[in-house]
């Protein structure tokens, strides 16, 4: 087995963190005020909206225009979630019909002739594909959910 560095192992933290939240989940159409926000309006309701929330807090079913040209796409994936920005980095889901571990054989191929050094981890909830190229990373969780292959993209540049 290898060892999983601790970057890694952040960002695997941070993906899994993103999915489990609800990244791409229902968004409720009265967001909650984010903690140190500033105050509701007087007569407004325990924990009633503030303000619109921020740009970030928006997900858009296309690529975001942001996408870099040497991040590998899945052929004939939807995209299901992303963000049109993110200051750390870019966050995309994509949907495909196809097998998870040819999607994941895909990945690996496709980084690796892109110039990324690549780390798979196998585990029976799914796919884990980690890359380093120059000063970013990119990790791709692939796995079964609702009868379609899910995965989700996250790639950071280390600052």
């Amino acid at each position: 087995m290898r060892l999983v560095t601790l970057r890694q192992f952040g960002i695997s933290v941070a993906l899994g963190s993103c999915l489990a939240l609800g990244c791409g989940g229902e968004k409720s159409e009265t967001p909650e005020a984010a903690p140190g926000s500033a105050a509701a309006p007087a007569g407004a309701a325990p924990g009633a909206p503030t303000a619109i929330p921020p740009v970030d807090d928006v997900w858009i079913t296309e690529l975001p225009a942001n996408f870099p040209d040497d991040v590998p796409q899945y052929p004939g994936a939807t995209v299901v979630k992303a963000r049109p920005t993110f200051e750390e980095g870019i966050v995309v889901g994509f949907s495909t019909s196809d097998d998870p571990v040819k999607v994941a054989n895909y990945f690996a191929d496709a980084l690796a002739a892109k110039g990324w050094s690549t780390n798979r981890v196998d585990a029976p909830e799914g796919i884990m594909l980690f890359a380093d190229k120059g000063d970013r990373s990119a990790t791709y969780g692939v796995a079964t959910a609702d009868g379609a292959t899910q995965i989700d993209l996250l790639v950071i540049e280390m600052r």
